[in-house]
């Protein structure tokens, strides 16, 4: 489990709230001549820290879509703001207690007692600063490998890439929240596909980069060179050798020949299943805007089969990169 601090401009804007909010409360118990002023500015510092926590919160979360969902919520920023006020106030109450003595002696009422609550609110930052720890979910694989074909893809490959993870996102932005295990298992679908789709493109790239790198005329032109040399070579034993290299760059040539057919032929069908994950999203915008979703939960799975068998093509597509590579 990975932790991590959240907004950090947020936290700022609590932090700025509750110092400004403990300046404040010295400033009110000093003119209002209040007994026990470390008592109500702790007090004050303790409530512009809820403040500052229950405005930070905002709306609930997009998950808590139900009345009990909301309920929840709001009592779970409740119970949050209620221990940071607390910690907050007990944090300033001991600055207030620990400084007051020595303020006393340095400077004059009113300046002790804003010094006070804005020392105060400055510790009990503290306690707000532990309310915007959070726990950070674990990056998905999908998020990696976007990541990564980002970084590596280039020319058609990278725009097949960018056109599946475009098509996966409208598909999971489709489904929303949705729970039925139709949904559920489209969604996953359609992750497993654009996984896919980005490793294989990626293989893809790189056949096409060490096609590049041979020119096949000159490949042929080296071979139907040799080939001549060992026919005029009267030595036996060079004309030998000769033949052999021949050979070996007719081989290379071959070769070539071998990945640019796989190549065109794993690019086309990259293409036919991107235009399918693409139709699949094109069908869950539909659905989303004609029925409901309880509704139209097994309309999802025909769309989950389709991609599914897209997903084991793309895995034939890819022991043929991989044989094709080994017998190279």
């Amino acid at each position: 489990m990975t932790w991590r601090f959240g907004d950090h401009r947020k936290f700022q804007r609590a932090a700025a709230v509750v110092v400004t909010g403990g300046g404040v409360a010295g400033l009110v118990s000093w003119a209002a001549a209040l007994q026990a002023p470390g008592l109500w500015g702790a007090t004050g510092v303790g409530l512009a820290a809820a403040v500052s926590v229950l405005r930070g919160r905002g709306t609930p979360p997009a998950s808590a879509n139900t009345r009990r969902g909301r309920r929840v919520a709001v009592a779970l920023a409740g119970l949050l703001a209620i221990t940071v006020a607390s910690a907050g106030a007990l944090l300033a109450g001991a600055v207030w207690w620990a400084l007051a003595p020595p303020m006393g002696l340095l400077l004059p009422p009113v300046a002790e007692a804003a010094v006070l609550g804005l020392a105060g609110g400055l510790v009990a930052c503290l306690a707000v600063a532990a309310a915007h720890v959070e726990r950070a979910s674990a990056a998905s694989p999908l998020a990696d490998a976007v990541r990564q074909a980002r970084a590596s893809l280039a020319g058609e490959e990278r725009a097949l890439g960018e056109r599946a993870i475009a098509a996966q996102g409208r598909i999971g932005a489709g489904l929303g929240a949705a729970a039925a295990p139709e949904a559920r298992r489209l969604r996953r679908t359609s992750e497993e596909v654009a996984l896919q789709v980005l490793g294989l493109a990626a293989r893809c790239r790189g056949l096409r980069n060490e096609l590049d790198g041979i020119d096949r005329d000159a490949v042929r032109a080296r071979a139907a060179g040799l080939a001549e040399a060992a026919a005029r070579s009267a030595d036996a034993a060079a004309r030998g050798d000769l033949e052999r290299a021949a050979r070996a760059v007719v081989a290379l040539d071959e070769r070539a020949a071998a990945l640019d057919v796989v190549a065109t032929r794993v690019r086309a069908r990259l293409e036919l299943q991107v235009a399918l994950l693409e139709a699949t999203a094109f069908a869950v915008a539909a659905r989303e805007a004609s029925v409901a979703a309880d509704e139209a939960a097994q309309t999802l799975g025909p769309l989950a089969d389709r991609l599914h068998e897209a997903g084991g093509d793309l895995d034939a597509q890819a022991e043929a990169l991989a044989e094709i590579g080994q017998a190279g």
